[in-house]
């Protein structure tokens, strides 16, 4: 066996691509099978198709006595080459012409059609300096990629990502759940089937329901594979609005999309972010720093542990108040994730009691929902210390709170005035569980501010004028009237969804706020009229 490594199979595989011809072993695996397969269980077969494939050609350009392209060489018309860059391509000298660049000293330029395309391609010909002319020793073992499993282990995960970016461009071949199959062979699944599966799913208060229960109450076509006939009926709901897929990836679980909750369809008001550009040159390393411990879903998402046990985080109002948690980096790999669903329904588990409810991953708008109650019952105030841990079994999550003694503390809250105007005042609330000083928000009335926020102005104030007009606010509780660039994101937060770039940054910008340490900041009311 001609090693296909011999031929610069290192750079073969480092650009490789999926052509119309790795396409068709696909296909062909497929209707073989006559099952659904994974992207990892059909790219050892594909692997194994490119490794005969080079092979072959390096034996017939042995037996031909084709020359090696290199860019040093002189060649001409009707030439027959082998590029070992380009997986062993095969190509004849069409062209030759004088190459044109003020930088470079005298070279060619060689029209080259490729045989396995028919394409036309140039390249470089009398050209001394080109790093193919001296390729650089393979950093992977030869004898490693003349095999299925080395490849795999050097090269599989870059192979499973091309060959799923290539199926998703093909129209005739579907996928749910990771599994892959042609759209024409699949089960005949009639209205009738869908309507029946609706029922079911009534019956279960919308869900979730596995594929599987759902097919022993619809009689299906005999003779197809069990597994391909719940890939079919799972294509039939996909495509139909009436259904959700809200399960885990690997796991196909369904949803009546009519009994979601509504804060789940729809990312609630609270939660949607007022667009403002922002400029995140003028933020400094402290404020960069303190913007990545907020775990704000808005912020630039940051490196994320797969190995991440647990997390706890202070909580900001807009998540207090619709019961959510942000879907951060640093929280990411505790919640279940999906290969293609918007939305995933999996289990809470109470960390105190052991009870369990349901909770809602919404991936696209980057939220946890399901916790409004389990906020009230622990009497959690905005600002509150939630430790998030990872379940024990797949599709559960811990939570529970810091510290569960109850107490009344003097702490900031929110105040409505006679015009509809938010501001803060300090008074003693009862709260149940620790929190972080610099976020805490207390609350008296929460009708009273949600109709103060619909009706009122703030919600639609520029940004500059809203932070000036917190950050007053604010100041007023403190001796030394300075105001912690923390407490002014959790105050304007309140009132606008405003991640904390756009907060540090007016804290920098405008010459009215003065820096006066440990990112605290100051008000200079002679600037601000003079702005």
């Amino acid at each position: 066996m001609v090693q296909a490594a011999k031929f610069s199979c290192e750079v073969y595989w480092t650009e490789f691509d999926v052509t119309d011809d790795d396409l068709g072993v696909i296909y062909n695996l497929l209707l073989d099978r006559e099952v659904p397969l994974t992207t990892a269980e059909m790219t050892p077969v594909l692997i194994e198709h490119c490794l005969v494939r080079l092979e072959k050609e390096a034996q017939q350009a042995v037996e031909a006595d084709y020359s090696d392209y290199l860019p040093i060489d002189e060649y001409e018309v009707g030439q027959v080459l082998i590029f070992p860059a380009l997986g062993n391509a095969i190509g004849t000298v069409m062209g030759v012409r004088p190459g044109d660049n003020p930088e470079i000293s005298s070279f060619d330029v060689i029209q080259v059609k490729i045989e396995e395309d028919g394409q036309v391609r140039e390249f470089a010909a009398r050209l001394e300096d080109h790093i193919l002319n001296n390729p650089p020793m393979p950093e992977v073992d030869v004898d490693e990629l003349s095999t299925i499993d080395g490849v795999l282990r050097s090269y599989g995960s870059l192979i499973e990502e091309r060959l799923e970016g290539r199926l998703n461009r093909a129209e005739d071949i579907v996928r749910i759940a990771g599994r892959w199959f042609p759209k024409a062979l699949l089960a005949d699944i009639h209205e009738g089937h869908k309507n029946l599966a609706e029922a079911v799913l009534d019956v279960a208060s919308g869900g979730p329901v596995p594929t599987t229960d759902l097919l022993e109450h619809i009689e299906l076509p005999s003779g197809f594979d069990p597994l391909l006939m719940a890939f079919s009926l799972d294509y039939a709901l996909q495509e139909d609005e009436r259904f959700d897929e809200v399960g885990p990836a690997g796991e196909v679980l369904w949803f009546l999309r009519r009994l979601e909750p509504p804060e789940v369809l729809f990312t609630p008001p609270r939660l949607e972010s007022v667009s403002t550009a922002v400029d995140r040159s003028l933020l400094t390393d402290d404020l960069l720093a303190l913007e990545q411990r907020l775990d704000d879903e808005l912020s630039p998402p940051t490196p994320m542990d797969e190995r991440t046990e647990e997390v706890t985080l202070s909580l900001l109002f807009p998540h207090w108040r619709v019961g959510a948690l942000p879907l951060s980096g640093r929280l990411i790999p505790l919640f279940p994730t999906a290969y293609e669903a918007p939305r995933i329904r999996f289990i809470l588990v109470d960390g105190h009691s052991g009870d369990e409810f349901p909770g809602w991953v919404v991936r696209e708008a980057g939220y946890i929902l399901g916790l409004d109650e389990w906020y009230k019952r622990y009497n959690v105030p905005t600002g509150g210390l939630i430790r998030v841990r990872r379940g024990e079994s797949v599709g559960h999550v811990i939570i529970e709170t810091v510290d569960r003694r109850r107490r009344n503390d003097w702490i900031r809250t929110v105040t409505i005035n006679e015009d509809g105007m938010v501001g803060f005042t300090m008074l003693k609330q009862a709260v149940g569980t620790a929190y972080d000083d610099l976020m805490v928000v207390g609350l008296v009335d929460p009708v009273a501010l949600d109709e103060a926020w619909l009706r009122g102005k703030q919600r639609k104030m520029p940004v500059d004028r809203l932070t000036v007009q917190v950050f007053r606010e604010l100041a007023k509780l403190t001796p030394q009237s300075a105001v912690h660039a923390q407490s002014l994101y959790s105050g304007v937060n309140v009132i606008q969804r405003l991640p904390p770039a756009i907060v540090f940054t007016e804290l920098v910008a405008r010459p009215y706020f003065v820096h006066v340490g440990d990112l605290y900041w100051r008000f200079e009311a002679t600037a601000w009229n003079q702005a």
